[in-house]
């Protein structure tokens, strides 16, 4: 049967062909839309990955340096505290793996110096202060030096890149007492006033009975610093986040608000509170799980998740867009399929009535044209598959930055691969190319089981 079909095929040349080049245009436009859909949703992921990790939820609160540490009268929210017990509370979530504190500090409370005498003196940063024991879990990289560890809790901090770049100078006045950072012709960047890298860094708790002519406050004396070393700068990340920002140990943070409630007489000061909380979760499936949770117990949270979810149903549209134009391809396909069938049909009257005069079984019969069509569609699936494979290298290799600035998803560099063609998507366009052409010669197949004997071996 198989050497009857390859026979009957082959003496229609042109024919078959030509049909088979409906099946390879239809198979091709699906596997390329679908390579599309999918090196969108890949280029999806890997940006929302490059803004935060997909498996955590963050919770956000007013934090102990958002607000002064010394209003005692300030107003109750409604929202539970992010504290220590928030924090035993929330890492007994089921699907919970870790929680990620973080403490901001007001930065009213401290004054930040470098050089000797003092000279420089930081103007802008946020002042986060963090557990160093998990520091690499925050997901930020070194630019220069080193992360943090837990040995280095009072005795090193790092640096955003920007944060070196607003010290000002002390001596100076005017546009001379900062430095902007620019790049220079050769590449390289403008130096701030010292070295940052391994710079000796103080830290000195603000005496707010005790403020100078300028509006500044000063130090509180030799119990009140904090001498530390600036162990790295941190990457940029993509949110702009660490470019302004400047880490300590969140013991440390903890001891500057207890010093400086101390320093100024605050007596029943409000228990410092987190002003963010990260939590990651052992999968991101259990993501959505965690933040319902989160969200029933009071807080307020969000996730990566969550905006991936959202830019899948997005996704989504344009993938059946897609999918339809793909579509349309391969019912012309069909259609042509089921058009070739029939007049094989018509041309071969004598020879099914000569079949069935011999005895040949009605299944059989059935199963010769069947499998003629279904070779046309296997055909046109194989040739539109190392076809599809082609144009997606051209797309990746030629086209990827302009296209994915197009589709509005790309990495770095706005390149990447914008088509992907895993080995499911070739078998399954392979099946179904096939199973199009079974579908398209059902038809024919039983209208020539149907054709009379000895009609048909009287047809000339």
């Amino acid at each position: 049967m198989i050497s009857i079909c390859f026979r009957n095929l082959w003496r229609r040349k042109a024919r078959t062909m030509l049909t088979v080049i409906g099946v390879i245009i239809g198979s091709c436009a699906v596997i390329v839309m679908i390579s599309l859909g999918l090196g969108m949703s890949k280029a999806m992921d890997g940006m929302l990955a490059s803004w935060g990790d997909l498996t955590s939820v963050t919770i956000r609160g007013e934090g102990g340096g958002m607000m002064d540490s010394s209003s005692s009268s300030s107003k109750s929210s409604d929202k539970p505290k992010l504290n220590d017990k928030a924090l035993e509370t929330l890492s007994k979530i089921d699907h919970v793996k870790m929680v990620l504190p973080r403490m901001e500090l007001n930065t009213d409370m401290i004054t930040i110096t470098t050089g000797r005498n003092d000279r420089y003196k930081l103007g802008f940063a946020s002042i986060y202060g963090v557990d160093y024991s998990q520091f690499n879990e925050f997901g930020y990289e070194a630019e220069t030096g080193r992360l943090p560890t837990v040995n280095d809790k009072n005795t090193a901090m790092i640096m955003g890149l920007n944060v070196p770049y607003y010290f000002t100078d002390t001596k100076k006045h005017g546009q001379s007492a900062r430095v902007e950072r620019q790049q220079l012709a050769d590449g390289s960047y403008t130096k701030p006033f010292f070295e940052p890298q391994d710079a000796d860094i103080m830290i000195g708790i603000n005496n707010k009975k005790k403020q100078d002519d300028n509006g500044s406050y000063q130090y509180g004396g030799r119990g009140y610093e904090h001498k530390l070393e600036n162990i790295g700068i941190l990457k940029e990340d993509a949110m702009w986040e660490t470019p302004y920002s400047l880490f300590i140990d969140i013991d440390l943070a903890k001891q500057l608000i207890e010093e400086y409630n101390k320093l100024n007489n605050i007596r029943n000061a409000k228990e410092p509170e987190y002003s963010q909380i990260k939590i990651m979760c052992d999968d991101i499936s259990s993501v959505d799980y965690v933040q319902k949770t989160v969200e029933g117990m009071g807080y307020t949270a969000t996730s990566m998740a969550q905006i991936r979810e959202q830019m899948q149903g997005e996704l989504g549209v344009i993938q059946g867009v897609l999918g339809g134009l793909a579509a349309i391809s391969l019912l012309v396909a069909a259609i042509s399929i089921t058009n070739t069938m029939i007049m094989s049909i018509y041309e071969r009257t004598r020879e099914i009535g000569v079949m069935k005069v011999l005895g040949c079984f009605i299944g059989n019969i059935r199963g010769i044209f069947l499998m003629e069509a279904g070779m046309i569609g296997l055909l046109g699936g194989i040739i539109g598959t190392l076809i599809s494979y082609g144009i997606s290298f051209f797309m990746n290799t030629f086209m990827g930055g302009g296209l994915a600035s197009v589709i509005g998803f790309g990495g770095e560099d706005g390149g990447g691969e914008i088509s992907i063609i895993p080995i499911w998507l070739v078998l399954l366009a392979l099946a179904f190319s096939t199973m199009i052409g079974l579908i398209s010669g059902y038809y024919p197949a039983n209208r020539a089981v149907k054709i009379s004997a000895l009609e048909a071996i009287k047809n000339e």
